[in-house]
């Protein structure tokens, strides 16, 4: 972008920046993930982004590239009567003439702010209470509840970047996971810490995913934590998992203290304490030995002992 380039020529690291921008359609994603990269490199400079209207809404390249821009502490906004009216007298060569707004404006503008503020809210993603519960909980049973993949991550930087996902419009939690973090263009030169806390444990295909992830990004560490295993008696599942910890990812179970941070981080609890279900803490061990029997690497003496469990 043109004015990043000029200014990042004139930024000096002993000022500090206040900069507002009026824009007729709000940034792309590609423009938006540029504009979060130089605010994260400048610490210096404050932005705040006033727009008439929304570049594709509903597109989720586009939500994804607004909330990269709040990440990394920008300030969007939509365009009310007063923002025209200062546009008007100090960006027009209006001859003296005084601003006359358009039919429906104000309409319109709340309409927009209705919408980026939905954005907002759905790319910050606080579960509610009531999902935390249903999804989160860790006994492995069916339920009359369906229970789909919620993943709830944490980045580690000097402001961490905290997100929960899940599946949408086509797009798997693990696969809008990978296209987040790609898209913040993290410094190759530094290292950084990844926590994951799933609702199931990856598949086979999400697992390998995950790996491949990984291994393009070896500055990267990851560590999953998860309340279920997802169909753990799935042999390629099993396989999954091994592949995850032979890649330098960390699989555990999540614990009562897993919980209770996901409660405090991730969901809108209103500054309610976690209220643990009967039986958490039995249902994570149950959990955890399955896991740990999943990585164990295969020995004679494992697979004698796995044998005799068989009671043939």
């Amino acid at each position: 972008m043109v004015f990043l380039t000029w200014f990042q020529k004139r930024l000096s690291p002993a000022q500090h920046y206040e900069v507002t921008w009026y824009m007729s359609w709000s940034p792309c994603s590609r423009c938006a993930v540029q504009v979060a990269k130089f605010l994260k490199s400048n610490s210096t400079v404050n932005l705040s982004i006033f727009v008439a209207r929304l570049y594709y809404p509903r597109e989720l390249e586009t939500k994804d590239g607004l909330h990269s821009l709040w990440q990394a502490g920008a300030q969007v906004q939509i365009m009310f009567f007063q923002d025209f009216k200062y546009c008007w007298e100090n960006f027009v060569n209006n001859e003296g003439k005084p601003f006359q707004p358009w039919k429906n404006l104000d309409e319109n503008s709340k309409d927009w702010d209705t919408e980026l503020k939905d954005i907002h809210r759905n790319t910050t993603d606080l579960l509610t209470e009531e999902i935390f519960y249903s999804q989160f909980y860790n006994r492995e049973k069916k339920s009359s509840i369906p229970r789909k993949t919620y993943l709830c991550y944490q980045l580690n930087e000097p402001q961490p970047v905290k997100r929960c996902l899940h599946y949408k419009k086509g797009y798997h939690a693990v696969t809008r996971f990978i296209d987040g973090i790609v898209s913040m263009n993290l410094d190759p030169a530094r290292s950084y810490d990844i926590t994951c806390y799933f609702t199931w444990s990856p598949c086979n295909r999400y697992a390998r995913k995950l790996v491949s992830f990984i291994e393009d990004y070896p500055n990267l560490r990851l560590k999953v934590y998860t309340s279920r295993l997802y169909f753990h008696w799935c042999w390629m599942n099993m396989q999954g998992l091994q592949h995850l910890q032979n890649s330098r990812v960390t699989v555990a179970v999540m614990t009562f203290r897993d919980f209770e941070y996901c409660w405090k981080n991730f969901v809108d609890n209103q500054g309610k304490p976690f209220e643990p279900w009967e039986k958490l803490d039995l249902y994570s061990q149950s959990t955890e030995r399955r896991l740990r029997r999943i990585l164990k690497p295969l020995t004679p003496d494992v697979l004698n002992e796995d044998f005799g469990n068989l009671h043939l």
